[in-house]
C-alpha cells in the first residue's frame, strides 16, 4: 500500500481554549497554536475556531511524489478536483466536506512495550508478587490512531476514499457502517451515516488495557459525566475499548490490541462477514443512544443548513 499512515486531523470548534486543555488533561502536549502532539505520532489535532463542531480536514502519509500522482489521477477519474502543491495533493470529499491532504512522509516508528503476560488457569507466570499494572497510572495515548466520519452518505464518501484517495476496506455492514485503511492497521477511518457531516468520534492507541483503564479512570475521576461507553471489546478490529465525551461534544476512544493487517490475502481468506450482532462489540455495555444520534445532532443540523 503506497498510503501507510495517518498522519493528524483538523478540528474546528466554538471553544478551542477548553478543547485544548481538554488534550492537556489527557496527557497530550498543546501549544499556543492549537497544536495537539502525541508521544509518537507528532502533531497529531489542530484545533481551529469555528462555529459549530465538524471535521476539517485529516492529513495522510503516502510513500513518495509518485503516489500523489496516482492518487492525483484517480481522482481526475472520479471528477474530484485536486489541488496540487508544494508536495501536498488535497480534495475535498463532496458529500462530507471533508478536506483530505496527502503529503510525503516518513514511516511512524514506535518504540516497543514491555511484554506483559498475565497469570492464567494452568499458566502461572508471575508468582509471589503483584502486577506490574498496579503500580501504573494515567500516562498519555501512544498516538492517534483512527476517526469515524458521520456521512451523509456511506457509499458516496467510501467511493471518494477508497477509488480516490486509495484506503481498502477491511470490514463493513453495508449502509450501517465500513471500516478503511491506510496503513496496517484494521481500520484509519470509519464511516457511519448521520444526516450531516460530524466527527463521530476518533481514537487513541494505548500500550494495553491497563493504560486503557488507568488514563479513563483519572479522566473519569475528574468528571464522570465524561463516560460514554466502555469498558469492552469491538468485534471489527477486535481491540478493547473506553469511549469518553470531549468538551466539544465528539467522542474519545483509548483502545489497545487493534488488528493488524500487513497481507491482504490472508485477511480476506479468514474475515468472516459482519454480522449486525457484530457491529457494536463482541462484549460489553449496550452502544448508547447518544453514540449512535449524538445530542447535539439537532444543533448541527441547523448550523449546516445556515451555512
Amino acid at each position: 500500500m503506497s498510503l501507510h499512515r495517518l498522519l493528524s486531523i483538523t478540528v474546528g470548534v466554538p471553544r478551542p481554549t477548553e478543547l485544548a486543555e481538554f488534550y492537556g488533561e489527557v496527557g497530550l502536549t498543546t501549544n499556543a497554536t492549537g497544536e495537539v502532539s502525541s508521544p509518537d505520532g507528532g502533531t497529531q489535532v489542530i484545533i481551529e475556531e469555528a462555529p459549530f463542531r465538524r471535521l476539517v480536514g485529516v492529513d495522510v502519509g503516502a510513500a513518495d511524489e509518485r503516489d500523489l500522482d496516482l492518487i492525483d489521477a484517480r481522482f481526475e477519474q472520479l471528477g474530484i478536483a485536486a489541488d496540487r502543491h508544494d508536495g501536498m495533493l488535497s480534495a475535498v470529499d463532496p458529500t462530507s466536506h471533508v478536506r483530505i491532504r496527502v503529503s510525503v512522509a516518513a514511516p511512524i516508528s514506535q518504540q516497543p512495550t514491555p511484554v506483559v503476560v498475565d497469570n492464567r488457569p494452568g499458566a502461572i507466570v508471575r508468582r509471589n508478587a503483584r502486577a506490574s499494572a498496579v503500580f501504573q497510572g494515567p500516562r498519555p495515548p501512544r498516538r492517534l490512531g483512527h476517526l469515524v466520519i458521520g456521512t451523509p452518505d456511506i457509499a458516496a464518501t467510501q467511493q471518494f476514499l477508497v477509488d480516490g484517495l486509495g484506503c481498502k476496506v477491511s470490514d463493513q455492514a453495508d449502509g450501517i457502517i465500513s471500516f478503511l485503511r491506510c496503513s496496517t492497521d484494521h481500520h484509519n477511518i470509519g464511516l457511519v451515516h448521520s444526516p450531516v457531516p460530524i466527527l463521530q468520534h476518533y481514537s487513541w492507541e494505548c500500550d494495553d488495557v491497563d493504560h486503557v483503564g488507568h488514563t479513563a479512570t483519572a479522566l473519569l475521576r475528574t468528571d464522570e459525566t465524561r463516560q460514554t461507553w466502555g469498558l469492552g471489546r469491538h468485534f471489527a478490529g477486535s481491540n478493547f475499548y473506553w469511549y469518553l465525551r470531549d468538551p466539544s461534544g465528539s467522542f474519545i476512544e483509548l483502545y489497545s490490541d487493534l488488528d493488524l493487517i500487513d497481507d491482504d490475502d490472508a485477511w480476506e481468506a479468514q474475515r468472516t462477514p459482519l454480522a449486525f450482532e457484530h457491529v457494536a462489540n463482541s462484549w460489553g455495555p449496550n452502544i448508547p443512544m447518544e453514540f449512535i444520534a449524538p445530542t447535539d445532532l439537532p444543533e448541527l443540523q441547523a448550523a449546516w443548513a445556515a451555512r
